[in-house]
């Protein structure tokens, strides 16, 4: 049977549908050699503080559209570390499952990253090895260098195709991007990983606030609660 491909921007601390992707994938390619997207979600993401939706952003040194992710170094990182944990645990020290989730950003943390790459990779990677999601994870910019500059479409064929993979799944929003006919002519089959991001208890909030840092859901839910919900998905 083929292996299945996904290949993604590394993002600080995604959001629950980002590891439905890596679940529905058997190799995962973190694309870091492409351009950053200032004020994306590559250094940006949103927990809950006093029950509102309050977005974070990971200080990064002047960095561009015409930077590519791989090389985009943090900036005054040690503070920005200090201050995040300390909200971190204001706001979320009651929550059922703090200690573990405390536990996570710590260990992101711990390993002392100098790029932003690295960070969201590790807040991927140690994830998944902490949830027992179990893939093999490369980098573009290491697995395939030399086809950089290529059609969007051909690039993830080729790099795809390069793995001895036919299968590829994309993210949802992918679909005004990339076409499976044009995939199948080329050789992989193309899907979309679709979560369904169900509600959960978010505290004293007076709604649920869909899409926010995987770290809202560690604190609110436990592991094996937190492993379904990412497998709660379907391919389309």
């Amino acid at each position: 049977m083929s292996a299945t491909v996904a290949i993604m921007q590394p993002y600080a601390f995604p959001y629950l549908g980002y590891f439905s992707l890596v679940a529905a994938a058997d190799v995962f390619v973190f694309y870091d050699d492409v351009n950053y997207i200032p004020r994306g979600w590559i250094n940006r993401n949103r927990v809950l503080i006093n029950g509102q939706s309050h977005t974070f952003t990971i200080p990064v040194a002047g960095a561009s559209q015409n930077d590519r992710i791989l090389d985009v170094r943090l900036h005054e990182f040690d503070g920005f570390r200090d201050k995040f944990l300390k909200q971190v645990r204001l706001a979320y020290a009651r929550a059922p499952n703090f200690e573990a989730g405390y536990a996570y950003v710590l260990s992101v943390f711990a390993c002392e990253p100098a790029t932003i790459a690295q960070l969201a990779i590790d807040s991927v990677t140690l994830l998944c090895r902490q949830l027992g999601i179990e893939r093999r994870f490369l980098r573009s910019s290491q697995l395939s260098p030399e086809t950089q500059g290529m059609d969007k479409a051909e690039r993830l064929v080729a790099i795809t195709r390069a793995l001895g993979a036919t299968k590829y799944v994309n993210a949802l929003g992918g679909t005004a991007l990339y076409d499976k006919p044009r995939f199948a002519a080329l050789g992989v089959e193309l899907s979309f990983v679709s979560p369904r991001l169900g509600a959960y208890p978010q505290g004293q909030a007076a709604e649920f606030t869909a899409g926010l840092s995987i770290i809202d859901v560690l604190m609110n839910n436990s592991a094996a609660q937190v492993v379904r919900m990412i497998g709660d998905y379907e391919l389309v």
